[in-house]
C-alpha cells in the first residue's frame, strides 16, 4: 500500500479528492530504482502504470549510441500508459536518472480503482493527452532548430555557481540523447561554441558563458 499523503502531495493529484487518491493508494505497490537502473525495456511486457513519487526517469528510444530522449518524468509524472491500455509492449526504455521511487499499479489494480472512483480514468487520459502534446512540441523543436541552437538554449538554462560558471550536469552521451543527436555532434558543437567565443572552458567540467 502506498501512503495516501505522499500521493496527495504530487501535482498529478493536486485537484483530486482524498477519496480518489485513497482508491489508488490502497492498490499500489512501491517500486524503488537506483540511478541508471532500467525500469522497463523497449519491447518488454508492461508491469503496470507508474506514478513517480520522487526522482527522475528518462525514457529513451533508439539503439547503440543513436538514442534520443522521448520524454522525462519527475515527481507526479507517469509512465506505462501506452502498452498498458494500447496493448503490446513498451515502445521505449525507461531508465532512472537518479534514485527514484514510484507507485506501481497493475492493470487489474487500476481497473479496480477506476471502478471505485471513475474520475481516475480521466487522470490517466489527461496524462496521455499531455504526453502527445509534449511529443509534438519536441518534434517541432527538433525539426525547426539546429543542434547548436538547442545546445545553446540548454546551456543558457543551466544554474550558475558563485563564479558565474555552469556544468553540463550529465555526460555528453546523455546530453546528446536529450538533444536528439549523437555524442560526437555534441562534442563538436561544444568546441565550436568555444571557438566562436560564446563560452570558455574553466576546467573540471565547468564553463563560463560569455554571451547570453
Amino acid at each position: 500500500m502506498i501512503s495516501v499523503e505522499r500521493l496527495a502531495s504530487l501535482p498529478l493529484f493536486a485537484e483530486e479528492s482524498r477519496e480518489v487518491v485513497s482508491a489508488l493508494a490502497r492498490r499500489g505497490i512501491e517500486a524503488q530504482f537506483a540511478p541508471n537502473e532500467v525500469m522497463f525495456l523497449a519491447g518488454s511486457a508492461p508491469r503496470g502504470w507508474y506514478v513517480v513519487i520522487e526522482g527522475k526517469v528518462r525514457v529513451v528510444r533508439g539503439s547503440g549510441s543513436r538514442q534520443h530522449v522521448v520524454h522525462t518524468e519527475t515527481a507526479g509524472g507517469t509512465l506505462g500508459e501506452v502498452p498498458l491500455f494500447g496493448g503490446g509492449t513498451h515502445p521505449a526504455t525507461g531508465i532512472a536518472a537518479e534514485p527514484t521511487q514510484c507507485a506501481l499499479f497493475s492493470r487489474a489494480a487500476l481497473e479496480s480503482a477506476i471502478g471505485e472512483a471513475p474520475s481516475i480514468a480521466f487522470i490517466v487520459a489527461r496524462r496521455l493527452a499531455l504526453r502527445v502534446r509534449d511529443l509534438v512540441n519536441r518534434l517541432d523543436d527538433r525539426s525547426a532548430r539546429s543542434v547548436q541552437e538547442r545546445l545553446i538554449e540548454f546551456l543558457a538554462a543551466r544554474p550558475r555557481n558563485q563564479k558565474a560558471e555552469i556544468s553540463i550536469g550529465m555526460t555528453q552521451q546523455a546530453l546528446a540523447e536529450e538533444l536528439g543527436t549523437v555524442r560526437e555532434v555534441v562534442s563538436r558543437e561544444m568546441r565550436e561554441l568555444v571557438r566562436k567565443g560564446w563560452m570558455e572552458v574553466k576546467g573540471g567540467g565547468r564553463y563560463r558563458l560569455l554571451k547570453s
